[in-house]
């Protein structure tokens, strides 16, 4: 009898040692695969373009960091607009936030942020600004002008289980968080479903 239920409890910390392990390799995987995005070698770049496909469900992630934007037109917007015009704005904005997000949101992308090589804040402007084309040549240019690559990468700050599906991870440099991001479990499987630059206010938060 002891010997069953000492041989059921390591079963089950195995268990809750390996649900723990999983987003944290998926996150590892990650940031192995952002920083390999810019290797010399082009088999190296493909496997790392796999890898950030494999780990980031981008149509969850453009869909959230849309609504985020959304809210933030709204509250810019405040009072200046009357509510009958409200839907209006809203598919004005979404008429050009799609094309953007399908154009920003890409393995490539999603590299360049976790390398800490590209600013969340000016990636918004960049949507609202609405001009994807003359916006987004310089950020190209500059790219290739440095060949891609970053001297610093952000580094994982810390973590926490939001819940039993979710794991909420910060990045960043000099013991100053600059991004959140936010796991999601598929079955076994962990993801990448949002992706945030961290203000001032939200760091006191």
């Amino acid at each position: 009898m002891k010997k069953t239920l000492w041989s059921g409890a390591v079963v089950l910390v195995l268990l809750i040692a390996g649900y723990v392990m999983l987003p944290f390799y998926a996150l590892e995987q990650l940031q192995r695969a952002a920083q390999l995005a810019v290797a010399d070698e082009p088999e190296t770049r493909r496997e790392s373009i796999d890898t950030l496909e494999r780990y980031v469900d981008f149509p969850v992630l453009r869909d959230n960091l849309k609504l985020r934007l959304q809210s933030q037109l709204r509250s810019s917007i405040g009072n200046s607009i009357p509510q009958e015009f409200d839907e209006l704005v809203t598919a004005g904005a979404n008429f050009f936030m799609g094309p953007l997000l399908q154009q920003f949101i890409t393995p490539e992308g999603v590299a360049r942020l976790l390398r800490g090589g590209e600013d969340l804040q000016a990636f918004e402007r960049e949507l609202f600004a609405q001009d994807s084309q003359q916006e987004a040549a310089p950020v190209l240019e500059n790219d290739q002008e440095t060949g891609g690559t970053s001297n610093s990468s952000w580094q994982r700050m810390s973590w926490r289980f939001t819940d039993i599906n979710h794991l909420s991870a910060e990045y960043g440099e000099n013991d100053r968080a600059e991004l959140r991001v936010l796991m999601q479990r598929n079955g076994l499987h962990w993801q990448l479903v949002d992706i945030e630059l961290i203000s001032d206010q939200g760091r006191e938060g």
